[in-house]
């Protein structure tokens, strides 16, 4: 009888890296009802704990940063250049323009640097959905 020794293979279709840059006022402000928002923010936490996600708070005491009215994603290909969506509050684009790429990219580095950090940032979603659980609701993440 043969005997099989397991091999690891890559998985075929690598997870996405998805890099979640929140405003604190996203994980604070009651948009849905306390028990809801404790359960989309508990969604993130265990996203976050999977590894699926890495999620940075930019605190509201940080005053303006950049790509402050608009969001951006951007989508790396093995045998493409990157191509990046952004969307604002009435309009959208898609850029593909390695240039202007690279200049959203600058951006969104400098974002993610005045973003707490992504073990800061987990810790204080953990905390305001413990608030909402608990009917409390989180004024500040401080």
């Amino acid at each position: 009888m043969p005997s099989w020794t397991p091999v690891f293979r890559p998985p075929a279709h690598p997870t996405p890296e998805y890099w979640a840059i929140l405003h604190e006022s996203l994980v604070t402000a009651p948009i849905l009802s306390p028990p809801e928002m404790a359960e989309r923010l508990d969604r993130l936490v265990a996203l976050a704990e999977r590894h699926r996600i890495t999620p940075q708070i930019v605190p509201r005491t940080c005053g303006a940063y950049p790509l402050m009215a608009a969001s951006i994603k951007v989508t790396a290909f093995p045998d493409a250049p990157p191509l990046l969506c952004i969307e604002a509050s009435y309009s959208g684009d898609t850029i593909d323009d390695p240039a202007l790429v690279k200049q959203y990219r600058k951006a969104n580095d400098r974002l993610r640097a005045v973003a707490l950090s992504p073990d800061t940032s987990l810790a204080m979603i953990k905390a305001a959905a413990e608030d909402y659980r608990n009917g409390k609701r989180p004024d500040r993440l401080e």
